[in-house]
C-alpha cells in the first residue's frame, strides 16, 4: 500500500512529505515498525531524539467505516525499552483531513515546540511551528483560564488558533507536566465542540510512555491537526459495500451488526449498564484486583466483602448518575467521530473508564467513586498513564504499609489504610488525599529523593535502586521493593505493569504487554495452551490496531477485516498470516533492542498467577504458590511455545 508521510525534524523545525509505497505494509503499525527498523531506533535510548515518534491512522478512516478513526502511536518505549503501540480514540476523524497517513517526529527542539499540520482540499499540507519558554509552559500548566495541565495547554492552543481549528475541524494532541518528569506519560487529546471549546471527553495514547517520548526526546508539547481534505477512495463511503460484507459475515446489515457487537460498551438492556466501568465490576466480581493485588492473599469470603463495598460505594453511584433508572442517558458520549457506540461515560463531569478509575480506586484502597473521579481528572491533567499511575500509587502505599518506606520518604504525613478489613468511606477519604499528594509530589520540581528515583528511572529500575538505598529495611523485612510491585520484566531494565485483570496473560512472556495483546481472561491453563491462545489474541488485536480500529469495535471488525481490505482497498490479504508476520518482526525488533521477556522477578507476580491456579483448581498447579520452581517452569514452557509458534512463520 501507499502512505503519505510527513517527516518533521524538531531540531531544525523543517519537514518533508514523502510517499512510502510498500506492498507488504497494510496499516499504521506496519508503517511505524518499518520506520523504526529503517531508522535503527533499536540502537538508541528511548528518550534519544533519534527515537522516532510515529503518529498515524489506518486505511479505512475518512469514510463510513465507523470505529476506524483511531490515531495510533508507534515508538520505542521508555518503559519496556522495546517497540510499543498505543492508540488514541476518535482523533483520527480530524487527522485524515490533513491528507496524511502518518507523521514522524525526530530531533529535539531547543524550546517547547507547538506544531500545526493542516491539509487543504487539493491535497496540499501546511506545516508551521511556534514555541514557548519553559517558564511560559509551566505557567500554562499551573493555571490558564482556570484550568491546569493538559486541559490548560489545550485551551491555550485553541485560544491561539481558534479560527484555524474550527474552520478545519481540527484537534490538538498535547502532553502534560508529567511527560517531563516520568517515563510513563501519555499523549492526550480533548474532544472539541463546533466552536472549539473543550468537552469532558478526552482520549489518550497513554500506555508505554509515548507522551514522555514526545516531551523528553523531542520537546514537542502540542500538535494541532485537521483540514478540509477528503480521501479520494469512494469505496470508503460506500455503505452498500459495508452491508455486503456484513451480510456475508453476519447475515445482517452493517449497522445492525455493529450495534449487536458493541452492546457492552454502549448499553446492555439485560444488565442495564454499559461501558467498561459499568460492566466489569458485576461481571468479574471478587476476581477484580484490589489493594495493590494483595487480594491474592485473601479468602474468597473477604474478597466478596470487598467487592460488595465496590458495588455500594463505587459502582452504584456511577450507575445511578450515568444510567439513571437503568436507561441510556446523555452521559454517554462518543470519542469525536460520529459513532453510535457512545462508549465514553461521564460521571461528575469526568470521563470514567474501568482501568483509570480502578487504578486510583480499589487498587489504591479507594472505594469512593467521587474521590476516584477527582483523581482520574488529576492524572489526566498531569498527563500520566492512568494504569501506570495506579500501579505507582498502590505500590508506594504497599511499601509504606509493609515498612519499606516511611510516609515522609515520599512527602506524605501519614500512612495509607491498606488493611482489607478497614476499607470503607473513611479509609477512602484518607487514601484519596494521600494519592493526590503523592501524584503531585511525583511531578514536582521540589520532591523527595525516592520520587526523583521513581520519576527518572521508572518503577522496575527504581525498585532495584531502592533495594540498595534501603538495604537495611529490606534485610529487616525479608521483602524486596520489587516483591511488592506487579510487573513483567523486559531485558535488563525494561518493564510493563499490567492492565487491571487477575490473569496470567497480562504478565506472561509476550513481546508486547501493557495492553490487550494477550488472552486476559481470569483463568489458568497449561502453558502451551495458554501461549497459543495468547498469541492468537495478540495477533488479532494487532490487526485491529494496524487497521486503525477502536478495539471496542473488534467484535465485528475482526471477522470483517478480510472483506474490508478486499472490497474497499482492493487488497487480497491473508489477514491472520500478515498479523503473525508483523508480530514476529516486532519480536525481532525487541531482540535487537535487548528488550525481550525476562523471567518474573516479583514475588507478588508469581503469587498472583499461582493463586489463580489454586482458585480455579487446575490439576498439577494448585500448590504452585509454594513452589517457585513450578512458576519458573510455567514461564519457560510458555515462552518456548511462543517462540516455536513464531519460528513456523515465514
Amino acid at each position: 500500500m501507499e502512505f503519505k508521510v510527513l517527516y518533521i525534524d524538531a531540531t531544525k523545525r523543517s519537514y518533508k512529505i514523502e510517499s512510502v509505497n510498500n506492498p507488504e505494509l497494510f496499516g499504521i503499525v506496519d508503517l511505524g515498525l518499518q520506520v523504526h527498523l529503517d531508522m535503527k531506533s533499536y540502537n538508541v535510548d528511548p528518550l534519544d531524539p533519534a527515537n522516532p515518534l510515529v503518529l498515524g491512522i489506518g486505511p479505512f478512516a475518512g469514510g463510513a467505516v465507523v470505529g476506524s478513526h483511531r490515531i495510533v502511536a508507534v515508538f520505542k518505549s521508555p518503559e519496556s525499552r522495546g517497540l510499543h503501540v498505543s492508540e488514541m480514540g476518535g482523533a483520527g476523524y480530524s487527522f485524515f483531513r490533513t491528507g496524511l497517513d502518518a507523521l514522524v517526529i525526530t530531533g529535539r527542539s531547543e524550546r517547547p515546540l507547538l506544531i500545526r499540520v493542516i491539509g487543504s482540499s487539493n491535497g496540499e499540507v501546511s506545516v508551521s511551528f511556534s514555541d514557548l519558554s519553559f517558564d511560559e509552559l509551566n505557567k500554562i500548566y499551573s493555571n490558564y483560564a482556570g484550568l491546569s495541565g493538559t486541559k490548560a495547554l489545550t485551551k491555550y492552543v485553541v485560544d491561539m488558533d481558534r479560527d484555524l481549528i474550527v474552520k478545519n475541524h481540527a484537534r490538538v494532541a498535547v502532553v502534560g507536566p508529567g511527560a517531563y518528569k516520568t517515563p510513563f506519560a501519555g499523549i492526550f487529546s480533548y474532544v472539541l465542540d463546533d466552536k472549539g471549546n473543550l468537552t469532558e471527553v478526552s482520549d489518550s495514547a497513554s500506555r508505554g510512555g509515548g507522551g514522555s517520548v514526545m516531551a523528553q526526546a523531542h520537546n514537542v508539547v502540542a500538535i494541532t491537526f485537521g483540514g478540509t481534505y477528503k480521501r479520494p477512495n469512494p469505496n470508503l463511503s460506500n455503505v452498500q459495500i459495508l452491508n455486503k460484507i456484513a451480510q456475508e459475515v453476519y447475515k445482517k446489515p452493517f449497522s445492525q451488526a455493529l450495534l449487536d457487537k458493541t452492546t457492552k460498551y454502549r448499553f446492555d438492556p439485560a444488565s442495564k449498564t454499559g461501558g467498561t466501568f459499568g460492566e466489569n465490576y458485576p461481571h468479574y466480581k471478587e476476581l477484580v484486583p484490589m489493594l495493590n493485588y494483595n487480594h491474592v492473599y485473601l479468602s474468597r469470603g473477604l474478597r466478596l466483602e470487598l467487592h460488595g463495598k465496590i458495588m455500594d460505594y463505587f459502582w452504584r453511584p456511577f450507575q445511578d448518575e450515568v444510567f439513571d433508572g437503568g436507561k441510556l442517558t446523555p452521559a454517554s458520549k462518543n470519542c469525536g467521530e460520529p459513532c453510535p457506540v457512545v462508549c465514553k461515560k461521564i460521571f461528575n463531569k469526568v470521563k470514567i473508564d474501568y482501568e483509570p478509575a480502578h487504578g486510583v480506586g480499589p487498587i489504591s484502597g479507594i472505594f469512593d467513586i467521587k474521590k476516584s473521579a477527582e483523581l482520574v481528572d488529576l492524572v489526566d491533567n498531569l498527563g500520566l498513564d492512568a494504569i501506570e499511575a495506579g500501579h505507582f500509587v498502590g505500590w508506594i502505599f504497599d511499601l509504606i504499609d509493609k515498612g519499606l518506606l516511611n510516609p515522609e520518604d515520599v512527602g506524605l504525613d501519614r500512612k495509607p489504610v491498606m488493611d482489607p478489613k478497614l476499607q470503607g468511606p473513611e479509609a477512602s477519604k484518607v487514601n484519596a488525599e494521600l494519592a493526590r499528594k503523592l501524584l503531585i509530589n511525583l511531578v514536582s520540581d521540589d520532591t523527595t529523593k525516592v520520587l526523583k528515583i521513581v520519576g527518572s528511572m521508572g518503577l522496575r529500575a527504581a525498585a532495584k535502586e531502592l533495594d540498595n538505598l534501603y538495604s537495611d529495611r529490606v534485610a529487616k523485612s525479608g521483602v524486596k521493593f520489587e516483591d511488592l510491585l506487579v510487573y513483567a520484566a523486559f531485558g535488563k531494565s525494561g518493564y510493563f505493569t499490567p492492565n487491571f485483570y487477575w490473569s496470567p496473560g497480562v504478565l506472561a512472556p509476550l513481546f508486547v504487554l501493557g495492553k490487550y495483546w494477550t488472552d486476559y481472561s481470569p483463568a489458568f491453563r497449561e502453558p502451551e495452551d495458554y501461549a497459543s491462545a495468547a498469541l492468537r489474541r495478540a495477533v488479532m488485536e494487532l490487526l485491529i490496531a494496524n487497521a486503525g480500529f477502536c478495539r471496542f469495535h473488534r467484535g465485528w471488525a475482526e471477522e470483517a477485516l478480510t472483506g474490508l481490505y478486499k472490497e474497499m482497498l482492493g487488497a487480497e490479504l491473508d489477514v491472520y498470516k500478515h498479523g503473525l508476520l508483523t508480530y514476529k518482526r516486532i519480536a525481532e525488533y525487541q531482540a535487537k533492542s535487548e528488550a525481550t521477556p525476562e523471567p518474573w522477578e516479583s514475588r507478588k507476580v508469581m503469587d498472583a498467577i499461582a493463586s489463580l491456579a489454586a482458585e480455579t483448581g487446575v490439576h498439577g498447579w494448585e500448590d504452585a504458590m509454594y513452589h517457585t520452581e513450578k512458576m519458573a517452569e510455567w514461564w519457560n514452557r510458555f515462552y518456548k511455545k511462543l517462540q516455536e509458534e513464531l519460528n513456523k512463520v515465514s
